[in-house]
C-alpha cells in the first residue's frame, strides 16, 4: 500500500507525464504520441469501480458506443459479470443506481472490467480492480483476459500474489522504489520483499512448490 503503483501505471495513458526518464511503447517515446490518439487505444480500469445511472447496457457503451450486442455480451462474459446480470429483473435493461449503489462491490469492479474490454483496448490498465472479488472468481477472469485478449497488453496492479503468479513478468514496488523485476519463481528466489508477501498470503517458503502447483492447478480448472 502505497508504494507508488498507480502513479506508475498512471503514465501509460498519460495523465501526468514523468519529470524524470522516458516511457517507451513499441520504441516510441509516449510524449510524441498524441494523447487522443493514445487513449482511444487504452483503457484504464480503477479500484473504486465507475459507474453512472443508466441502465447496465447504458454503463457498458461507454467502453464504445459503437458495440453490438454480441460484443457486449462477450465482454460481459470474459469479465465474468453476465452471470449475475442475467440474474437482474430486466438483464442489460435494468436500471443502476447512481455509482451502482444496487450492486455489490465485486459487481461493480466485474461491470467495470467488461466496459474497458468492450472498448478493445491495445493496452489494458487494472488497477487493482479486482480487489472485491474472491480468489475464484478472480483466477477465472484472469484467465479469459490471457485466453481470449491475446493481442492486448495487461498492466495488472495487484496485492495480491495468487493473481500475478502466472504474469510474464511481474514489478514488485516497495516504498517507491523497485525491489525486483522477474517472474514470479525468480523473484521468490532474489527478492526478499517479494518473498515476505508471499510468506505472509500463501505459506512458507518451503511449501512454496506445493502451493504454487495448487494455485496454477485451481486456475486451469476454472
Amino acid at each position: 500500500t502505497g508504494s507508488g503503483k498507480s502513479t506508475l501505471v498512471n503514465l501509460i495513458p498519460r495523465f501526468y507525464d514523468p519529470k524524470n526518464g522516458r516511457v517507451y511503447i513499441d520504441g516510441c517515446d509516449m510524449t510524441e504520441i498524441d494523447p487522443a490518439h493514445l487513449r482511444r487505444h487504452t483503457a484504464t480500469v480503477p479500484q473504486k469501480a465507475l459507474l453512472f445511472s443508466g441502465t447496465i447496457r447504458e454503463n457498458l457503451l461507454w467502453g464504445s458506443a459503437e458495440a453490438t450486442e454480441e460484443e457486449l455480451k462477450a465482454a460481459a462474459q470474459a469479465a465474468c459479470a453476465e452471470e449475475f446480470i442475467e440474474k437482474t429483473p430486466n438483464g442489460y435493461d435494468s436500471v443502476l443506481g447512481q455509482g451502482g449503489v444496487n450492486l455489490s462491490g465485486g459487481q461493480k469492479q466485474r461491470l467495470s472490467i467488461a466496459r474497458a474490454l468492450v472498448r478493445k483496448p491495445k493496452i489494458l490498465v487494472l488497477d487493482d480492480c479486482t480487489s472485491a472479488l474472491d480468489a475464484t472468481t478472480e483466477a477465472k477472469v484472469l484467465k479469459n483476459l490471457r485466453n481470449l485478449f491475446t493481442d492486448t497488453t495487461v498492466l495488472l496492479v495487484s496485492q495480491r500474489v495468487s493473481a500475478v503468479m502466472c504474469a510474464q513478468r511481474v514489478l514488485c514496488l516497495d516504498n517507491g522504489r523497485v525491489k525486483g523485476l522477474g517472474t514470479h519463481e525468480e523473484l521468490l528466489k532474489i527478492c526478499d520483499v517479494y518473498r515476505e508477501i508471499y510468506r505472509s498470503q500463501i505459506g512458507d517458503s518451503e511449501e512454496k512448490d506445493i502451493n504454487i502447483n495448487k494455485y496454477k492447478e485451481e486456475e486451469q480448472n476454472v
